[in-house]
């Protein structure tokens, strides 16, 4: 039953670029079936489905996620700068808006554990698609192989997307790390995006 259920989710989740990571919970998968079954674009239903999952009890799932991260070597001199952000989302006055500091500080993190991912699997690549290439192809798989395409897919193709500046994106979705970093998106303060950074990190620092 549960197989069924996660093929069906695969499919909801592609949908609306998201995906789950190793270390969210077996029913997650069900409410992500459940909103699929409905025959109109449930994109607002969807995105409030992982935010408040992330976000309640003052982020307390998010945080029991963080815990997990130290324990890959390679994710460890990384750990600090990443729950720093953790804390900063559970203390910042609300009318402040955090993703607009935080995002640029994970998807740099991000950026540099791709690099010394494989720099350890004895891997020196400089271009990005080459980069890509070389992770989607040594990358060890913690989850399903189903996940894992949707993981890869959002992280190497949609964060990671090809990007030329003044140029749209092949792919319209503006969580993409050139556009951001580069201050070409100024417009990146979602939850959303932000969520979708930690799931990456999660997905990341469950590799071996």
């Amino acid at each position: 039953r549960y197989k069924i259920a996660e093929t069906k989710a695969v499919a909801v989740l592609r949908k609306y670029n998201w995906f789950i990571s190793l270390n969210m919970p077996i029913d997650f998968i069900l409410k992500v079936v459940q909103i699929g079954k409905k025959n109109s674009r449930q994109d607002r239903a969807m995105n409030k489905l992982f935010i408040d999952y992330f976000s309640e009890n003052n982020w307390q799932n998010l945080e029991t996620m963080g815990k997990n991260w130290k324990r890959n070597p390679i994710f460890k001199k990384r750990f600090k700068i990443i729950y720093d952000c953790i804390e900063i989302l559970k203390t910042a006055n609300s009318k402040i808006n955090v993703v607009n500091v935080i995002l640029p500080a994970l998807i740099s993190q991000i950026d540099g554990f791709l690099t010394d991912y494989l720099v350890s699997k004895n891997i020196s690549v400089r271009r990005y698609t080459e980069k890509k290439s070389q992770f989607k192809q040594h990358s060890t798989k913690p989850i399903s192989p189903e996940l894992n395409e949707l993981a890869n897919s959002v992280f190497l193709n949609i964060l990671f997307q090809h990007s030329l500046e003044g140029h749209p994106l092949e792919t319209p979705f503006n969580f993409n790390r050139h556009k951001i970093i580069h201050g070409e998106n100024i417009n990146y303060g979602r939850k959303v995006y932000l969520i979708r950074c930690f799931l990456i990190i999660d997905f990341l620092a469950s590799l071996k």
